[in-house]
């Protein structure tokens, strides 16, 4: 789905996943679920399109599934938060939540990418990093500058059309309600990480 001239919405995934086309670079925001590398894959292919990056909001499986489908047919560079990095890469047991278990064999099956970088050493022209910590302990959201447009990942879900976010999801909630509403003062458009896009631009 069509966002913008440079910003594709890739349907079919659990988890929203984006593609951006900026400076002669093919970007992609999150991996959704193991199942969703195909369809990733899929989308580009059936677009022609070479994949450059990636970039992970946080280490929740229907963000990172994808990836090692996503890393075989491209290899691409991937940045991950940094303080998430050992545990996308395997070297770090994922931290316990009530909602883990079920998913606990998925989690280690996804976990199969090592050549990861930190989210800090990416240097893309027009892409900044915002912490937004509390869904995990180093969510992070990228923010298309010129665009006005933030990735949020789960920092900030749609609710009934407005920014939000699961309290039951939240590793910290008291940090994800400080990320949140600093994700409410942006003067941007929000791609959640589930959810339809929410409008906060002013004078457009």
């Amino acid at each position: 789905m069509k966002i913008s001239d440079s910003i594709e919405k890739i349907d079919g995934a659990m988890a929203n996943s984006y593609l951006i086309m900026i400076d002669g670079m093919n970007i992609i925001v999150d991996a959704g679920t193991p199942g969703s590398g195909k369809k990733i894959t899929g989308y580009l292919e059936d677009h022609k399109i070479k994949l450059d990056a990636i970039l992970i909001t946080h280490y929740h499986v229907d963000h990172v599934g994808g990836l090692s489908r996503i890393y075989e047919k491209y290899h691409p560079e991937i940045f991950v938060p940094a303080n998430e990095l050992s545990i996308i890469s395997g070297s770090e047991p994922v931290p316990p939540k009530p909602f883990l278990p079920k998913f606990a064999s998925t989690i280690m099956r996804a976990r199969k990418v090592k050549d990861l970088k930190p989210s800090s050493d990416m240097n893309i022209s027009g892409i900044e990093l915002v912490k937004t910590p509390g869904h995990t302990r180093d969510s992070t959201s990228y923010y298309l500058k010129e665009q006005k447009v933030v990735f949020s990942g789960d920092a900030a879900v749609n609710l009934k059309g407005v920014p939000g976010y699961n309290k039951g999801f939240a590793a910290n909630p008291e940090n994800a309600e400080k990320s949140l509403k600093a994700i409410r003062t942006m003067d941007a458009l929000i791609l959640p990480g589930h959810g339809d896009k929410m409008d906060l631009r002013t004078g457009i």
